[in-house]
């Protein structure tokens, strides 16, 4: 059970370096201008305020695929800990979304594939914390099920409301999102370690 917090944290901690690390080898990078797959293009960035292309574009892109990883193997030590076939469905999601976000490292911006991966991510990432948020109002962590379960739908609602400035704007708003979801999982697991 002690990998999930390390999975899950390690998960947490690679995507921020990955995006910190990119942006100080672009100085050009503007967060209310461009949007984060800017920084692992290895086209012309197709920016109004920018035409210039990403210096080390893997720093992003690999960074992308590390964290992919992670996300995959925090949720399958997290089906390998779950209280019901509801999480591990959810878990199962979740392993899905690792997978798309090592995918937009692989397709980079300027490939075909790029939008429909990054899109995808957040969708199932999305999928994956409703059904784990559904699976813990059967357990003793009801309380976070609710709180899942109404975060989830709120951020959405803030997403396609709120007038960003950006897409690194609400690219960064959906992975906090995301690390709120997970540091709350994690939460539940470190909640039966410490009642054992």
């Amino acid at each position: 059970m002690k990998y999930i917090k390390y999975l899950g944290f390690s998960a947490i901690a690679a995507a921020w370096i990955t995006i910190f690390a990119a942006i100080s080898v672009n100085p050009w990078f503007r967060i209310q201008k461009n949007a984060l797959s800017d920084l692992g293009g290895t086209n012309t960035i197709s920016n109004f305020f920018q035409h210039q292309a990403p210096a080390d574009p893997y720093i992003y892109n690999v960074g992308l695929m590390v964290t992919g990883l992670l996300i995959a193997l925090f949720a399958i030590a997290a089906i390998a800990n779950s209280r019901n076939s509801i999480e591990n469905t959810g878990s199962a999601f979740f392993i899905i979304a690792g997978l798309f976000l090592a995918l937009i490292g692989i397709y980079h911006e300027g490939t075909y594939p790029h939008d429909f991966v990054s899109i995808w991510f957040f969708i199932i990432a999305s999928i994956a914390y409703a059904t784990i948020g559904i699976s813990l109002l059967f357990t003793k962590f009801r309380k976070v099920g609710i709180a899942i379960l109404i975060i989830l739908p709120v951020s959405w609602v803030l997403f396609i409301e709120i007038p960003w400035q950006s897409v690194a704007e609400d690219e960064i708003f959906g992975v906090i999102v995301i690390d709120i979801m997970v540091l709350l999982h994690i939460y539940t697991f470190q909640k039966l370690k410490n009642n054992r």
